[in-house]
């Protein structure tokens, strides 16, 4: 065999796992939603049945062939991220369905607005506790998964996207996003959601109850949506694989969020490269998780505010 032929049988492979990751991350993304909503009158109701057994299908795939094996957690994660009701604009799963159960919305509807979002976001720890659960038992550590500190002074890797032409500490490129992110944020909170002094000082008492929401909000977003994730594909996929995965996963998935459309789906994936970026480069979870905390902390402060 030659050395071209080599290479040739070498990359096969690869492509073929390139290309399953690519359609299951798609399969269960917002993609097939925003066709259905934006383009008819709203996904038939049969459309979540159809996909959760196509997803089921392509996990049986990795158990059966051997060279899927490599995907298996990686799509059991998607598996979690689905039928538990996780994904982006899918309202489908065992988080939608207790909410929109009767018992549930009475109950939402009578407590007060720091009761009601605490356990709605404790609710949605749920994926990431699973997800969770399932690597520690597969034998991984904290570290394996970027569930560290990691070395947060470690070199930012010079982007055209970050107009980097050397490489530079992360403790700089980190905190001056971190300041940014949160400036936007709270510019656009402070024109678009109309409130007052007055309301703001009688909100205080909530204020850390939505500082502990916009916590364990960013710890789930960053854990179950990207720093598990990367930990499956990176070293199977290399990282610009693993990083475009994930990214799309994101972004797509905000195509319904704040801001809505293209422009929310543009925005949220330059956010989920950056934080995906510091994972990989810091091999910590620390940047990614401050960078997400901030914004959401104005976030869900306006939301205290106005509740």
């Amino acid at each position: 065999m030659t050395d071209q032929q080599m290479k040739t049988s070498s990359m096969a492979p690869r492509r073929t796992l390139i290309i399953f990751v690519w359609v299951a991350m798609l399969l269960i993304s917002s993609l097939s939603l925003v066709f259905w909503r934006e383009l008819a009158s709203g996904e038939p109701q049969w459309w979540s049945w159809f996909t959760s057994a196509l997803i089921v299908l392509l996990f049986a795939l990795t158990l059966v062939r051997t060279n899927l094996k490599p995907l298996r957690g990686f799509v059991f994660m998607l598996l979690v991220i689905f039928f538990l009701g996780f994904g982006g604009g899918w309202e489908w799963g065992l988080i939608p369905f207790i909410r929109a159960s009767s018992v549930w919305v009475s109950w939402e509807s009578q407590a007060p607005w720091a009761l009601s979002a605490l356990a709605t976001h404790l609710l949605r720890l749920t994926p990431a506790l699973t997800i969770l659960s399932f690597l520690l038992l597969t034998g991984h550590k904290r570290q394996d998964f970027f569930l560290a500190k990691g070395k947060i002074d470690a070199p930012v890797e010079p982007s055209k996207l970050l107009g980097m032409k050397k490489p530079e500490p992360w403790t700089r490129t980190g905190t001056i996003f971190a300041a940014i992110f949160a400036t936007v944020t709270f510019a656009y909170l402070l024109f678009s959601i109309h409130t007052s002094l007055n309301a703001f000082v009688q909100a205080l008492p909530l204020i850390p109850v939505a500082l502990l929401i916009a916590a364990i909000n960013a710890f789930n977003e960053e854990f179950t949506l990207r720093a598990a994730p990367l930990s499956q594909l990176w070293s199977t996929l290399g990282k610009q694989q693993a990083l475009m995965i994930t990214t799309a996963f994101f972004g797509l998935g905000h195509f319904y969020g704040i801001p809505w459309g293209v422009l929310g789906v543009l925005l949220s994936s330059f956010l989920g490269w950056f934080l995906g970026k510091s994972m990989l480069e810091t091999r910590g979870f620390f940047w990614a998780w401050l960078i997400h905390f901030l914004p959401d902390a104005f976030i869900f402060t306006f939301l205290a505010i106005s509740a």
